[in-house]
């Protein structure tokens, strides 16, 4: 007997996803990627030969051949090899554009980052992975395959997270240490504010704004991101000043004023605190260096 279904109109379904700076790379010993962070841009790094060090937030995690790490938008992290002689892996970032806010949330909560070989997220998701770079390797490699593998991960992520969730209900975060992130990534290249704006008691806003003290908005942030609001915020600064140095014209000045310095001479000697040289000295010697950098998206 065949089911009979009722007359329906369903909604109309939109998603955007962009497969951002794929790349295999083979590192020595000493090589320190950086710390850096992605807008809602997930991150997923498998290590094809040797063993690196990934650091996410204040977790180090040793990673080895066939080992997986998956990062969280908004995560700060960074990849340095230490023990071995060296390392080869394969990443890719997957941008994502998704009406439904849930999938990102459940990632956000639950992701643990590191799936060792043998875990179950890591045995569903590498073999696309490994599909997904082989067909890099074609030159005119179609986009449908592709694509196909990459909603295969999302769907294997979906089914995962939602399963973890409903496991542990009660240890499901909320989704506040995400908001605040975004506040944070808002005062990176706010052009409408003050200095005063920026350098004032920034935390003590964004706390009224969500109804808390500003010691509960700075622990609960911590706890998430596994550094204070402020550090946050630096990063942010720093990565924003590297990518626009290298990928842009304009000038130091402009460059010290959109990530919120009043002048330059503030900015170069905050610069070369964080990477040990001159803005201009960077410039000049970093041009294809920064391809994990990407511009924080603040209208999102």
């Amino acid at each position: 007997m065949s089911t009979i279904y009722p007359e329906k109109v369903f909604p109309h379904f939109r998603s955007e996803i962009c497969l951002f700076s794929p790349h295999t790379r083979h590192v020595e010993k000493g090589w320190i990627c950086g710390r850096h962070v992605h807008h809602m841009m997930l991150e997923m790094l498998l290590v094809l030969d040797g063993s690196q060090t990934a650091i996410l937030g204040s977790k180090e995690y040793e990673q080895q051949a066939g080992d997986l790490i998956i990062v969280s938008p908004m995560q700060v992290h960074d990849f340095q090899v230490r023990q071995a002689d060296n390392a080869s892996f394969f990443t890719m970032h997957i941008h994502l554009d998704l009406e439904d806010t849930a999938f990102l949330h459940l990632i956000g909560a639950l992701n643990h980052s590191y799936y060792p070989q043998g875990h179950p997220l890591n045995d569903n998701l590498v073999p696309s992975m490994r599909r997904i770079m082989n067909t890099l390797y074609q030159e005119n490699s179609p986009r449908i395959p592709l694509l196909r593998e990459l909603y295969t991960i999302l769907g294997h992520m979906q089914d995962y997270f939602a399963a973890a969730k409903d496991k542990q209900e009660t240890a499901f975060q909320s989704e506040l240490p995400t908001r605040i992130a975004r506040e944070i990534q808002g005062r990176v290249l706010r052009r409408d504010e003050d200095e005063s704006s920026s350098t004032g008691d920034w935390l003590e806003e964004i706390s009224r704004r969500f109804g808390m003290s500003r010691r509960h908005c700075h622990r609960i942030f911590t706890q998430a991101f596994g550094m204070p609001p402020r550090e946050y915020l630096m990063v942010l600064k720093q990565q924003e000043a590297m990518h626009m140095l290298v990928t842009s014209n304009e000038s130091i000045e402009q460059i010290a004023y959109r990530v919120g310095y009043e002048n330059v001479q503030s900015f170069s000697r905050q610069f070369a605190a964080w990477a040990g040289c001159t803005p201009s000295v960077f410039r000049k010697n970093n041009m294809d260096q920064c391809f994990h950098l990407t511009l924080i998206d603040v209208g999102s």
